[in-house]
């Protein structure tokens, strides 16, 4: 059996429901394995006080020895992203000047992961105010990846990821508003869920004290996991609108899509936005494709037609706008914005269309919000011609920890930091639909690489049910090498 912190979650409710394991052995490895490893990784910056959580533990192996009715998630240990309101612990959403706030209440994700059983133990880290693909920042230092500690996490969920690779957490909650979710699985060998945009609330993410929710576009929560059978299993707690119903969500049951198990009608596109990619990774990219291809399914090189550049340059709006309602209105704060963006990331569009959300009129908001619709459209017809769209993450596996804003070699070329990695994921992420990374194997250096698969919006079980079969064509999961714990 593999050791108790890189089991399945799935196994390890089985487990502890059937009484093969407590609660307690469960809890007390995984804290075991954060004290061991955590200090090289830093992956979890926040903990509770250990004996306060043996002793929910204890309470919980209690629980079902009395018979009671227990949740989905009963007993598993969790750690959450620190973007996340978790009573008790700290939140900073990645901003400096919230560093040192403690929650006082529970986002609604975290609350419903409570309901269902799941012992929250501790935070993860971020990006500096959420915004990079690594997780860095000065006042909890950097999170270093498990399988090469001199490479970056992604991010911002990258303390997220890594947690669920390193065996710190079974699953993890996160959220993606341009890669977010994407990067840090691709980058950690795990899998990677987006869901649709809307289907998973937003009450308590990104919230700040006595400020209202200000991101509710585009910004998306969304869970790691090993496998895709413990991303289906937390989805059916987080996405559980039915049973958490929530009035600006839409009821909508996660079971509501299936795959029938026909063959299906695949788009895949080696790039995205015709950068540059890795001439290995776009050989297992490849391997994995001409796998399927065995496969009855129907196969065709294709993908959505937009202008990128105004895309990208009404998404950067909308987060621009969204993120502004909650900073101080002070003269030129568009103006500090751009230059803010422009010399940390170098990227001119992105930091433009910052700019001109954080001083827009609503009727502009409103314009942009209409543009983002007609956008949804063009996805939501390519998504409808086919089952699902298969891409590479981004044009890379998980970098050296460098400066932000560097530009990457890329094959011999050089391409500019931001146009890298958003090229893939930010217009991606702007229609809304919901995409599921998982790994297809890894590069001789021994660093992990996934794909993204994309559905039509509300389809995010049948996507998951498709993701399942696809693990078959790879190794799936595979245990970091720098995770120094015996395996029994």
């Amino acid at each position: 059996m593999k050791h108790i912190v890189f089991t399945s979650a799935t196994e390890l409710i089985e487990k502890i429901k059937s009484k093969k394991l407590s609660v307690v052995e469960v809890v007390t490895a995984f804290l075991d394995n954060i004290e061991k490893n955590n200090p090289s990784i830093n992956a979890v910056i926040d903990l509770r006080d250990k004996a306060d959580i043996l002793k929910e533990a204890a309470e919980k192996d209690a629980a079902i020895h009395s018979g009671k009715d227990i949740g989905l998630l009963h007993g598993l240990p969790l750690t959450i992203k620190d973007a996340f309101l978790v009573k008790g612990l700290k939140n900073s959403n990645g901003d400096p000047l919230l560093r040192n706030y403690v929650a006082t209440e529970d986002a609604e994700l975290v609350k419903r992961l409570k309901k269902e059983g799941a012992i929250i133990i501790g935070k993860t880290n971020v990006a500096l105010y959420c915004i990079d693909w690594q997780s860095t920042n000065f006042w909890n230092g950097q999170t270093n990846n498990p399988y090469d500690l001199t490479r970056v996490a992604g991010g911002s969920s990258g303390g997220s990821a890594v947690a669920v690779a390193s065996g710190f957490s079974p699953l993890e909650l996160g959220a993606d508003a341009g890669g977010s979710v994407r990067v840090p699985a691709h980058f950690n060998g795990i899998c990677g869920l987006r869901p649709t945009e809307n289907y998973l609330s937003n009450r308590g993410h990104l919230k700040g004290p006595n400020k209202p929710q200000g991101r509710r576009h585009i910004v998306t929560p969304g869970p790691f996991a090993k496998n895709i059978d413990d991303l289906i299993l937390i989805m059916q707690v987080l996405g559980n609108n039915i049973k958490y119903p929530l009035s600006e969500l839409p009821p909508i049951d996660f079971n509501n899509s299936h795959w029938d198990k026909k063959p299906l009608n695949i788009a895949y596109s080696e790039t995205i936005n015709d950068i540059e990619i890795d001439k290995e990774y776009l050989e297992l990219f490849r391997d994995f494709i001409s796998k399927i291809q065995k496969e009855p399914h129907t196969f065709k090189v294709d993908h959505p037609k937009y202008d990128e550049q105004k895309a990208y340059l009404e998404y950067s709006k909308i987060l621009g706008f969204e993120s502004g309602v909650n900073t101080p209105k002070i003269p030129l704060a568009g103006a500090g914005t751009y230059v803010f963006i422009w010399l940390k990331y170098r990227d001119h569009l992105w930091a433009k269309g910052m700019a001109i959300g954080q001083r827009m009129s609503n009727k502009q908001y409103a314009k942009s919000i209409d543009y983002k619709d007609l956008f949804s459209e063009i996805y939501d017809t390519f998504l409808t011609t086919y089952d699902i769209w298969i891409t590479p993450v981004c044009p890379f596996e998980a970098y050296k920890h460098q400066r932000a804003g560097k530009p990457f070699i890329v094959n011999n070329r050089k391409i500019g930091y931001n146009k890298a990695m958003a090229s893939f994921v930010f217009t991606t992420a702007f229609p809304g639909h919901p995409i599921v990374v998982i790994p297809i194997g890894k590069k001789k250096n021994g660093l992990p690489v996934g794909i993204q698969i994309h559905s039509r919006k509300w389809t995010d079980k049948k996507l998951l049910e498709i993701a399942k079969y696809f693990e078959q064509f790879t190794s799936g999961f595979q245990v970091p090498k720098n995770i120094a714990i015996a395996k029994s």
